[in-house]
């Protein structure tokens, strides 16, 4: 099976590189520190940073952050056992300009330097991964954005969603898991 698997937050700990960063320059700022435990996302409105702040933060600190990115837990057992098993993982990431300068190197660099085993690595220029997905003969999509999910799910491309911290909503109509282990299982699920 040819899996298809996004970068951030599904094998790597985006938002939590996200966060950290975000609380280290909170203290450059204001140092009022996380004001909305209960907001949306790291950037919509946990912290009381105005826009322009948000905008000028991620396009300065992105790709550095990136670098500073650690899997998930279980990502690298299960992708390794996947990979043993004769699957491949085709991995296909958003990263693009003004917040990546480098987005392959960037991301090949971090996978590298955590051990991370792959098939292939695709830099897509837009949120839209299905002809990434269509071009690699993918048979199931695991990303962490609904939205991601069901623009693939238009070209007919299986999709999981995997859920994230910040993911509080459910979805009848998309399979979702929260968990690398649950992931695996899917998997074998639609292998059978």
């Amino acid at each position: 099976m040819r899996i298809g698997l996004d970068v951030d937050n599904v094998i790597l700990d985006f938002d939590g590189g996200m966060l950290d960063a975000m609380l280290l320059e909170d203290k450059n700022k204001r140092n009022k520190g996380i004001i909305n435990e209960n907001a949306d996302y790291i950037l919509s409105g946990m912290f009381d940073w105005s826009n322009s702040e948000i905008v000028a933060f991620m396009d300065e600190n992105t790709e550095r952050i990136a670098c500073t990115l650690r899997p998930l837990e279980g990502a690298k057992y299960y992708m390794d056992k996947l990979l043993e098993e004769g699957h491949e993982l085709i991995l296909i990431s958003n990263r693009a300009y003004p917040h990546y300068k480098e987005p392959f190197l960037t991301t090949a660099t971090t996978l590298k330097n955590n051990q991370i085993n792959y098939t292939k690595l695709v830099i897509t220029e837009t949120n839209d991964k299905s002809s990434a997905c269509l071009q690699n003969k993918v048979d199931i999509l695991v990303d962490d954005r609904a939205t991601n999910c069901y623009l693939a799910m238009k070209n007919n491309i299986k999709c999981c969603l995997m859920k994230s911290r910040y993911e509080k909503r459910s979805f009848t109509d998309l399979d979702s898991v929260s968990n690398w282990e649950e992931l695996y299982y899917k998997i074998h699920g639609l292998d059978a």
